[in-house]
């Protein structure tokens, strides 16, 4: 088709993109992909504080339950990351796929949540969105390591194929999909 251009996908496969966007890897359009601690850090009974692993990532959100831990102030600084807004959180391990944006909380990241800082060229809801599509679901199912515990590697998620349309068609999209 004019305009069109075939280009790599999943599983061998091609499919036709604008010819305007690009074909790249996830790693390549990201500031930082990272993911928490491997240790448990000291907890405490109460505190303004929380250590998150990926099954706090409800619904585009960071959420806490009666479960969740609270570390000091001194762990939170100790194991403190520098998150921003362009941040989007996925789960990678046990429950692989959940995600939900950074809002400036107060936590420590856990093992089983990866942290992904988009560049300005990527649009953080626009990342979300595609984050959430079967397709990718589908690319991170082939993945996974682990026999009893899924693992999601941070190399697979760097190494993910990514069609980046400009900034300004990401945003039209990331309008259309949350007005739907």
């Amino acid at each position: 088709r004019k305009g069109y251009k075939s280009v790599p996908w999943l599983f061998g496969k091609e499919i036709e993109i604008p010819q305007e966007w690009e074909v790249k890897r996830l790693g390549e359009i990201t500031d930082k992909i990272g993911d928490g601690i491997h240790s448990t850090p000291k907890y405490v009974e109460h505190s303004e504080y929380y250590f998150i692993n990926g099954n706090n990532l409800i619904n585009g959100r960071i959420t806490y339950s009666e479960n969740t831990k609270n570390v000091s102030k001194e762990e939170f600084l100790k194991y403190e990351l520098e998150l921003n807004e362009n941040t989007v959180l996925l789960s990678i391990n046990g429950t692989i796929g959940n995600v939900a944006f950074y809002n400036n909380e107060k936590i420590v990241l856990g093992k089983s949540a990866s942290y992904i800082i988009c560049n300005t060229d990527l649009n953080a809801i626009f990342l979300f969105y595609v984050l959430q599509s079967n397709f990718i679901k589908k690319y991170f199912s082939t993945q996974l390591t682990g026999t009893t515990i899924s693992n999601l590697s941070l190399s697979s998620i760097r190494h993910m194929l990514f069609h980046l349309p400009l900034l300004p068609e990401q945003e039209k999209i990331v309008s259309i999909l949350s007005n739907v």
